[in-house]
């Protein structure tokens, strides 16, 4: 399904259905789908910082993307964000970046 259907369709994104992220109508009002949204955030976040960068969530349907000089994009899904970050941010974000594995290291051992 093409993403602007999937808009129309209701219908989470391909890298959504096999995790909880696309159970929005669970018993739970959708607690546990927010909750694990939160989660997610949270990780992506963690990278972003290194790169001066930021992702909120929107209204649950959506993400803004956010550099430090106020930059700012909107994107649908979370596989959208890396490339958005990198515009805003005006610097390839390289997954491998030694620093970068450093401070998430750092940043795990210390919570």
């Amino acid at each position: 399904m093409c993403g602007f259907c999937a808009v129309f369709s209701g219908v989470p994104h391909w890298t959504e259905t096999a995790s909880d992220a696309g159970d929005r109508d669970s018993d739970s009002g959708g607690h546990a789908w927010r909750l694990a949204r939160q989660r997610r955030l949270a990780i992506v976040n963690a990278v972003l910082a290194h790169y001066g960068c930021r992702v909120a969530d929107w209204m649950g349907g959506e993400f803004v993307v956010t550099s430090q000089r106020g930059r700012s994009e909107m994107v649908q899904h979370l596989p959208q964000v890396w490339q958005v970050a990198e515009n805003i941010a005006r610097r390839p974000l390289d997954p491998l970046d030694p620093t970068l594995l450093a401070a998430l290291r750092a940043r795990g051992s210390s919570s």
